[in-house]
């Protein structure tokens, strides 16, 4: 049997799926891993638990085959985007990685926008915000100059990995446009952008397409997993462009939902559409952009509640085999909507869309004494869906049609969160069966050897939709209330956030 492997880093753990050319999932594998914050805001990760979690899942899925990687035609590696792995010249790793949702660059975004802001969003198509490897180089730069004098080579997430099994050294057009250091309208490196920063274009990747093979498995890497030696591997791409084209999304004017560590609302446009209020990349469907806006915490807030709120139920759960996300749900459904007036924020590592606010912080407003743990976490799942709704407002700035919605993602994988969604939203949304980095990045793959004709022929054979929520319009109606109080509370917080980070900073 023919096979497609796809393997994906997100922030909270590594995912490998096999796939055969129908879509359906041979094997597949995860593997947890944390992030550090030494700092309010700060979110960094070691490069090497990526090395032994891919080594781990990879040797998971052929286990899980009768014929191991027999079969398998090409594997693609994908993951969050912005993150840089910084190399010296004996190509070892300088320091942990910055990782996109990390905070700490709030002052160099504030001085890149005053001093060169305008050619910034000229050539690079965003403004300056912490997400951004640009800024956070910036930091670097400012605060460890000796690290900064050391890099030889910088290289993403997904590219860090991908040379470990290869050894090439590229990135594709999404991530490099991920760094705010790429002039995607030339498809090269900007020089402008680097001289800002004093960065060499020597120590930058080659840039190819994100479908294109770049590499081939090393005979040291066949014999430490089992893949076959000389397996054909693609650039790949970013997480959210293989989640993207996993959801169907291949035509312009389709949006997709994903509740993920990041909560994104994404419209596929045929031409870039550079707003400030968003980012703008080219698609891994070639020839196709997407513009994204996004929360930078969304699953990862559920989690945090997990951990802050719930240890000893997942303590239990985990002794009797069940999920505690399952719990926690149960919780949640048990409570109103509303949460008796219980409103989340979940600005816990700052915030991107629309508010940009790097010192912005999570809260539970409306707190009393009627309140128990079931509250908490319905206004959770409720304060996302918040935030993502906020998102969606700024698409109808590029569309008025809002018809083809799909939510994606860990959290999809909740029927409770997902009709959360659609009743805030107050539109229709389908699930699709597979929704997975790693399965659109084994469906590129795919597209990249030539096992499908096109992006178009591998969605259209192997995506399916397994459930369609509809909204409650009473239930919108009560949201649209409580949006608005949402609202309210975040637009006056900014001041409070400002002094609150000034102390936690001191």
């Amino acid at each position: 049997m023919e096979k497609l492997f796809g393997v994906d880093f997100g922030t909270g753990g590594c995912k490998a799926m096999v796939i055969d050319l129908d879509g359906n999932i041979c094997a597949s594998a995860f593997e947890e891993y944390p992030s550090q914050h030494l700092k309010p805001g700060w979110s960094e990760q070691e490069p090497a638990m990526w090395l032994d979690a891919f080594v781990k899942t990879v040797r998971s899925c052929g286990e899980q085959m009768k014929d191991g990687f027999g079969g398998v035609l090409a594997l693609a590696v994908t993951a969050s985007t912005h993150n840089a792995v910084l190399l010296d010249k004996d190509s070892r790793v300088i320091r942990p990685c910055i990782m996109w949702n990390d905070q700490r660059s709030g002052d160099q975004c504030r001085r890149l926008n005053e001093n060169y802001g305008d050619d910034i969003f000229r050539i690079g198509m965003q403004m300056p915000t912490p997400t951004w490897t640009l800024p956070q180089l910036m930091w670097l730069k400012e605060h460890e100059p000796e690290n900064y004098a050391k890099i030889d080579r910088l290289m993403f997430t997904k590219d860090y990995i991908r040379s470990y099994i290869t050894g090439d050294f590229c990135t594709d057009v999404v991530d490099a446009q991920g760094s705010l250091l790429f002039d995607a309208r030339k498809n090269c490196w900007s020089p402008e952008i680097c001289r800002m920063i004093d960065l060499p274009l020597a120590v930058l990747p080659d840039v190819r397409r994100s479908k294109e093979v770049v590499g081939r498995v090393r005979a040291e890497i066949a014999a430490l997993t089992g893949l076959p030696e000389g397996l054909p591997v693609i650039a790949g791409c970013s997480d959210t462009a293989a989640e993207d084209f996993s959801a169907g999304a291949v035509t312009a004017g389709q949006i997709v939902v994903k509740l993920a560590t990041a909560g994104n609302v994404n419209l596929i446009t045929d031409k870039a559409v550079p707003h400030e209020k968003s980012f703008t990349y080219p698609y891994s469907v070639e020839g196709k952009w997407y513009t994204v806006t996004a929360t930078n915490s969304c699953a990862s807030a559920y989690r945090w509640m997990r951990d802050a709120l719930y240890p000893a139920e997942k303590e239990l759960c985990e002794r009797e085999g069940r999920d505690v996300y399952l719990l926690m749900d149960e919780q949640a459904a048990g409570a109103e909507l509303g949460a008796r007036g219980l409103i989340f924020h979940p600005y816990l590592l700052g915030e991107r869309c629309p508010y940009f606010n790097p010192n912005a912080r999570g809260d539970f407003f409306g707190v009393s004494m009627v309140h128990n743990k079931s509250h908490f976490a319905r206004a959770l799942l409720e304060g996302v869906a918040f935030s993502l709704y906020d998102c969606l407002q700024v698409l109808k700035d590029f569309t008025d049609k809002m018809e083809d919605i799909v939510v994606i993602g860990g959290g999809a994988k909740s029927p409770l969160w997902s009709q959360i969604v659609c009743d805030v939203f107050g539109l229709e949304v389908k699930q699709p069966a597979n929704a997975e980095s790693s399965f659109g990045g084994a469906l590129l793959a795919g597209v990249g050897v030539g096992a499908f004709a096109n992006e178009l022929e591998a969605a259209g054979r192997c995506i399916r939709m397994k459930r369609t929520y509809r909204p409650d319009p009473g239930n919108h109606a009560k949201y649209d209330q409580l949006f608005a109080i949402y609202k309210e509370v975040a637009q006056t917080m900014p001041p409070v956030w400002e002094k609150l980070a000034q102390i936690a900073n001191d």
